[in-house]
């Protein structure tokens, strides 16, 4: 994946987030949460299967496990089957044990056994944790 390419997403979906979430910056605060990139990397032809099972499926069962999505994205030039998005955690522990539940949940062992039945959809992901910044508009 080019740079370029990361660079604009990333920016584009802090313009998304700010504006969904817009806070003065004179009422900037602390930070009162971490942000999670996730960035999936699907085989060819596999990425409308994984949109799909986090529409009709994963979004529903991390709300259950206070795993708050910020956003899902795809780039307007895809080439290698990515889907970007963003969780909202409390903080970084947190994240990691509700992760965990998540990740023994069996409506989600269920769901991915089923939807991996050709084979997975993903070849790699990756994960990046994101501080706001003390002038962000989310924090």
């Amino acid at each position: 994946m080019k740079k370029s390419n990361l660079l604009s997403f990333l920016a584009g979906a802090a313009l998304a987030l700010c504006a969904a979430v817009y806070v003065p910056l004179s009422q900037a605060q602390a930070p009162a949460h971490v942000y999670e990139l996730r960035i999936y990397h699907a085989p060819p032809g596999k990425l409308d299967a994984l949109k799909a099972r986090f529409r009709d499926h994963t979004v529903t069962i991390f709300n259950r496990f206070n795993m708050k999505s910020a956003g899902y994205f795809t780039p307007q030039e895809n080439p290698d089957n990515l889907l970007y998005y963003i969780l909202e955690h409390p903080n970084k522990a947190e994240a990691d044990k509700n992760w965990a539940a998540f990740n023994r949940d069996p409506e989600w062992t269920k769901v991915r056994t089923e939807s991996e039945v050709g084979g997975s959809l993903t070849t790699k992901i990756e994960r990046v944790w994101l501080d706001p910044t003390d002038f962000s508009a989310l924090k």
